[in-house]
């Protein structure tokens, strides 16, 4: 192929570049390495299952100090916050000046070389102190970097090729991917405009095959075959939102979600590099504003030193004076973070250790007025903290889908939807029915919602062509008076909505078993056998450590967010739940653990549940700080009083969160309600903002410590966990879980613009699956900078490391980190902050990277 005008030599076939077996290797490699790079991007889910993901998870093979300033250049993102950003949040607190001193000087390798004279009355640390803390400091905040023009016209088609709500389909759409808009973009005006004859002749003949076509890119940019893995990387930051969208479409998203519009990494990347060939802009790493010399100038200027000064000095002290001035940002945005992970447990790991020593005492006998199994979500924290000064109630902490292995069939017509970590694939799926004592109540809810699904669908027959038009004439009076009633009286028209609609969350519920027995999709099983009953609620014993001996009454406590007009609503929802609700889930464990035959399994297996124990199930609303109480009317009459007496305690500790949360977001406790209910609310609640650490072990641990909502707590007793094969399940699936949202946090927060998605008010939805800035361009994949950052632009999440804290013996977590890769990587690499509580020492102890040497915090 001749490179500068796009064309096949006459007597050179591609097949006479090289032999074949050579290309056929060639191919080969190419299609592996591919592969690899397809790691780059994490999956983005759409909007209605959002799943927090680390975005730089294809990364974590490299320590987390080397994988973000590389991460940053290939993505055009900055590595860190601003040094302006950094100063602001140390002067509310969230950093200590003793925590930064320590990360100073390790950074500098120790005291010794800190401290040693370069000059006069000046050292290394004097240096970096101002360079952090006292110097000029630009605040330029980041921007979403443009698209070439050529890019931008492949963003809108591949926006076309994948909405799901198009009246029209682009033709040939079942081809593939490539195949579709290579024939697409042949005959795309606007990237005629654009192209000059060399370009359109490249885009002429471009070949059909997606492989064939990198080749050529390759040979294009003259490519070395050692040089391919990070070209394709290239390929994938060109567009990695629309490439998030590809990696989650290819590894979770299931067949179905391909069907009549099959599309692959490879078919993306091939699509860059054809319309390289057009145009090339690609992201840019944040420039560094400040050369050496310059900043060498600025120090001594600070210092009152005339720029010769340095001709006095040793070698070694011009030597550390330029090291200290070639510090980059994200050096110098990694030791405030640093300090901010210290100052956070410097803060907690002596509360704790206190906690630990005052565990061996002999602990209360006395049995709770109820207890309330809680998700291990950070806003669960506040509630439970609030819960358990009502009174004689004990909470525990487990991951919101309650161990179930779910899928649920729901009774009307929408698809199946998974309820259960994307870590884990559904073992069983369940089927949705009319809960006890309320079926008519279920057929009527379910005919409004059939006549609601077929106006909808007459409603978007008409939104293309002329009778778009029409049909927004004749809508646009009723739509208006909605939008004043949601304006005016969104409390009012939300309960209206919901009279007329009904709630689903009390007619419905999925049920354990199946009278008809018969396979479901995907070759699950419908329902779940008896002695699957039985493990899964063994489980929830085992793993966290809750006595036989419960109380009258224990609640199974799900979560979901409660918002209207937002597209980022799912995100609210409860992780562990697949990005819904964790209600059914908890309506199902509760069902499963008030069966008769598997309360007697359960005693078979030493598990003897006292008779009078009753399991209700509950849903937290974290936006509106309610607990609503599913199923009530199953709840025997014995159980009346109790179930009073805990709705009475809800409601008081429902009241005392929201207050809470009403102070960190500057507004009253009664217009977080009105804000849940209106469709203009940019920030309903904080979501997992501020998270901070994971905790694993007994709630006795940190029940006299107020955590502010920043601890994800999983309960855990290590003298019940014999095998340590409960601490592994929780290491190796919630814990990571907990990482990936902490990282979604970190780096949105960082670089809102590169990582996160921006600002909500000028997002549009794409697709009916995700969000853009303005008008088009590629899919945003993180969270949106009202989730994170105050009115004033002051961050409110603080970027750290999700600290891990075990109350265990040293040797346990060791093992278990040595044994599990995913586990191993993420300490390691310095990606989680891994932290081991003594349960004889009661001292808490840092896992070192390198040697696993255990030291005191």
């Amino acid at each position: 192929m001749n490179l500068a005008t796009g064309t096949f030599a006459a007597e050179t076939p591609f097949n006479a570049l090289s032999s074949t077996s050579t290309l056929q290797a060639e191919r080969e490699q190419l299609l592996a390495l591919a592969s690899i790079a397809a790691q780059t991007v994490a999956p983005l889910w759409p909007l209605n299952s959002a799943i927090a993901v680390n975005p730089l998870s294809g990364f974590e093979d490299l320590p987390f100090e080397e994988a973000l300033p590389e991460a940053a250049a290939l993505f055009g993102a900055r590595p860190s916050l601003s040094l302006t950003e950094w100063r602001k949040l140390m002067a509310e607190g969230r950093i200590e000046y003793v925590a930064l001193r320590k990360a100073i000087v390790q950074s500098l390798g120790g005291l010794e070389e800190a401290f040693a004279p370069l000059g006069p009355d000046l050292n290394a640390y004097n240096l970096l102190v101002a360079r952090l803390t006292e110097m000029d400091a630009s605040d330029a905040q980041p921007e979403r970097n443009p698209l070439s023009p050529a890019m931008a016209v492949l963003a809108r088609w591949l926006a076309t090729f994948f909405d799901r709500n198009a009246a029209l389909r682009l033709p040939k759409r079942e081809c593939g991917l490539y195949a579709c808009l290579r024939e697409v973009l042949q005959h795309d005006p606007a990237l005629l405009r654009i192209s000059d004859t060399t370009a359109a002749n490249w885009l002429a003949k471009a070949p059909a095959d997606p492989v064939e076509m990198l080749l050529f890119a390759a040979r294009r940019d003259a490519v070395a075959q050692d040089q391919r893995l990070p070209w394709l990387r290239s390929l994938v930051a060109a567009m990695p939102g629309w490439g998030a969208h590809l990696r989650w479409r290819a590894e979770h998203a299931g067949h179905e979600a391909s069907l009549g519009a099959p599309a692959t990494m490879l078919d993306l990347m091939a699509l860059v590099a054809l319309l390289q060939g057009v145009g090339r802009a690609g992201p840019a790493a944040v420039p560094e504003t400040e050369n050496t010399q310059a900043v060498e100038a600025a120090l001594l200027a600070h210092f009152g030193f005339a720029t010769g000064a340095t001709a006095q000095w040793t070698e070694q002290g011009r030597a550390k004076l330029k090291a200290v001035a070639s510090y980059s940002l994200g050096e110098l945005g990694l030791i405030f973070q640093q300090a901010a992970e210290a100052s956070f447990l410097a803060a907690l790991a002596p509360q704790l250790e206190g906690a630990s020593a005052r565990l061996t005492a002999p602990q209360s006998t006395l049995r709770p007025e109820a207890q309330a199994v809680f998700c291990i979500d950070v806003r669960s924290e506040p509630m439970r903290r609030a819960l358990e000064a009502q009174g004689r109630f004990e909470t525990l902490g487990y991951a919101g889908f309650f161990g179930l292995p779910i899928a649920i069939n729901p009774a009307c017509a929408a698809p199946t939807r998974n309820q259960l970590p994307v870590l884990l694939s559904p073992s069983h799926v369940v089927p949705e029915r009319a809960a006890p004592g309320r079926e008519a109540e279920a057929g009527a809810l379910l005919a409004r919602h059939a006549a609601m699904d077929d106006a909808q669908a007459m409603l978007d027959t008409t939104k293309s062509g002329a009778t778009g038009f029409a049909t927004a004439e004749a809508a646009g009076p009723i739509a208006a008076v909605a939008m004043l009633a949601r304006t005016l009286a969104p409390r009012l028209t939300d309960a209206l909505r919901k009279r007329l609609m009904g709630e689903r969350g009390h007619s419905l519920v999925p049920v354990a078993c199946n009278d008809h027995g018969h396979d479901g999709a995907h070759g699950h099983g419908v329902g779940i056998p008896l002695e699957q009953q039985i493990a899964y609620a063994r489980g929830m014993f085992a793993l966290t450590g809750l006595s036989a001996q419960t109380a009258r009454l224990v609640a199974l406590v799900g979560h979901g967010g409660c918002t209207t007009n937002n597209a980022f609503a799912a995100s609210l929802d409860c992780g562990a739940c697949g990005g819904h609700p964790g209600g059914p889930n908890a309506r199902l464990m509760a069902a499963i653990l008030n069966t008769p035959a598997v309360r007697e399994g359960l005693a078979e297996q030493g598990v003897a549940l006292p008779e009078d124990t009753w399991f209700i199930a509950a849903q937290h609303d974290t936006t509106r700080d309610a607990v609503e109480i599913f199923d009530r009317q199953l709840v025997p009459a014995s159980h009346a009083g109790d179930l009073s007496r805990f709705e009475k305690a809800l409601e008081q500790a429902g009241g005392q969160s929201r207050q809470e949360r009403a102070t960190k977001l500057g507004r009253t406790a009664e217009d977080l309600l009105t804000g849940a209910a209106h469709w203009a609310e940019v920030r309903p609640e904080w979501g997992l903002a501020g998270n901070a650490a994971f905790i694993i072990a007994p709630r006795a641990l940190t029940q006299e410590v107020d955590l502010g909502g920043q601890a994800f707590l999983h309960s855990y007793d290590w003298k019940q966990d014999v095998d340590g094969s409960a601490l592994t399940g929780i290491m190796t699936a919630p814990m990571i879980v907990a990482q990936w949202i902490n990282c979604q946090y970190l780096f949105s927060t960082i670089d809102n613009a590169v990582f996160g998605a921006g600002d909500k008010t000028t997002q549009n939805v794409i697709g009916g699956f995700g969000v853009v800035q303005g008008s088009g361009g590629d899919l945003c994949t993180g969270l949106p900078r009202q989730s994170l950052f105050r009115d004033d632009g002051t961050a409110y999440h603080t970027p750290r490391r999700l600290a891990v804290i075990v109350e265990a013996p040293l040797q346990r977590v060791q093992d278990i980190v040595l044994a599990h890769d995913a586990v191993g990587r993420l300490v390691e690499n310095g990606w989680i902050n891994l932290v081991v509580i003594d349960p004889w020492k009661h001292k808490a102890h840092h896992w070192v990277r390198g040697d696993w040497a255990a030291q005191p915090c």
